[in-house]
């Protein structure tokens, strides 16, 4: 008796009917696309579409259910094995309501036909229905092909764990034969990506290139890269700093603005007024270097500390008509050379970056143990 009372309570609850849109797309003579937001019962459609296959005589080995991951795959094995073991022994009121529920007419025999299809599943060949993953059906698709698909027969995917050994070991690999080659560029990049990224983000990034070989491929060979990003990014090529500093000069700068801009600041009188004036003077007095790296405190006159213009007070404009014409085009001159060596610096920065992840990408990608093969990131 008490063997009876846990089998019944392992017995699982009604069917749920099916709602209108719900039973039209579990039809098992249509085809049919279905979209809908989570929650509103996918997977009890996709369940009873199985169901309904089923008792109109599919064969288990004919249906394929694929989710998106293994506990979905998990889930939907479970529910549709355990409602098939359910009808087997489920009394003919309740085995008849999960059929009507399914949209089907409780006939006894249909009652009798659903009790069979548990015994059926389990007898099919190949184990019956297969619930898989995606990923999971294109790996044995894979593998009952690999030839086709230009695999060494027997392969068999890399775990997280395994892929993540192997990256790395391809990586010191790539870094050990830099530096007996005397390049030190591989591991100076590297290390300007952990700073930057994190270790963590820079074994991402270079993840990412070894999982677009085609695109890495297709960047210049040897030492081009930087030259080829500079002009991607319309950048001058050559020494930025020194291009800067060529700006800053009398012949480039508009410098005889910037001087009404201190004349004006100075006829303000304020201790703000003073402070800019001097700030200008002094910037058109040093040389084209110092006056490159004071480039963010001439701005200051022009633009607040969060980049926006600042306000010129009525004396300003009445000694300088002009006034808030100039400063605004000041801090455009300014904010343009600030951001180009930002820019510049940045475009430096990813050249390296993409030069050593074409390099690990090779390397990802070349025999790893002496045989035909290579490591495949996807």
């Amino acid at each position: 008796m008490n063997g009876t009372a846990v089998a019944e309570r392992r017995i699982p609850s009604a069917l749920p009917r099916l709602t209108d849109d719900q039973a039209a797309a579990s039809r098992p003579d249509a085809h049919v696309w279905l979209s809908a937001s989570a929650g509103t019962g996918k997977t009890q459609v996709l369940a009873a579409r199985v169901y309904r296959l089923l008792l109109r005589g599919v064969d288990p080995g004919a249906i394929l259910c694929l989710t998106f991951t293994k506990a979905g795959a998990s889930e939907m094995a479970g529910r549709i094995n355990g409602r098939l073991a359910a009808w087997v022994r489920m009394k003919d009121e309740a085995l008849g309501a999960d059929l009507a529920a399914l949209g089907e007419q409780p006939t006894p025999e249909l009652r009798a036909h659903a009790r069979t299809l548990f015994a059926k599943v389990l007898d099919a060949p190949g184990g019956g229905i297969r619930i898989a993953t995606i990923h999971g059906f294109c790996q044995s698709l894979l593998a009952a092909f690999p030839i086709e698909a230009g695999l060494v027969p027997g392969f068999r995917p890399l775990e997280a764990r395994e892929e993540a050994v192997l990256a790395r070991e391809a990586l010191a690999e790539m870094l050990v034969d830099a530096e007996r080659e005397g390049r030190d560029r591989p591991a100076q990049a590297i290390g300007a990506l952990s700073v930057r990224l994190g270790e963590g983000g820079a074994e991402a990034f270079l993840a990412a290139c070894a999982k677009a070989p085609a695109a890495m491929a297709a960047l210049p060979q040897g030492d081009g890269v930087p030259s080829w990003l500079r002009r991607a990014l319309d950048l001058p090529e050559g020494d930025i700093a020194a291009e800067i500093e060529r700006r800053c000069g009398d012949d480039a700068f508009d410098v005889a603005a910037l001087r009404r801009i201190a004349t004006a600041n100075r006829a303000w009188g304020t201790a703000t007024g003073s402070k800019h004036a001097d700030l200008a003077q002094q910037w058109l007095a040093a040389p084209a270097a110092v006056r490159a790296a004071g480039l963010a405190d001439l701005a200051g006159i022009a633009l607040t500390g969060k980049g926006e213009a600042r306000k010129a007070s009525a004396k300003l404009i009445a000694a300088e008509p002009d006034y808030a014409d100039l400063a605004s085009a000041l801090g455009a001159a300014c904010s343009a050379l600030l951001a180009l060596a930002r820019r510049a610096a940045y475009a430096d920065l990813l050249a390296e970056a993409l030069t050593v992840g074409r390099d690990y990408a090779a390397a990802m990608r070349a025999p790893n143990d002496g045989s035909a093969g290579s490591i495949s990131m996807t």
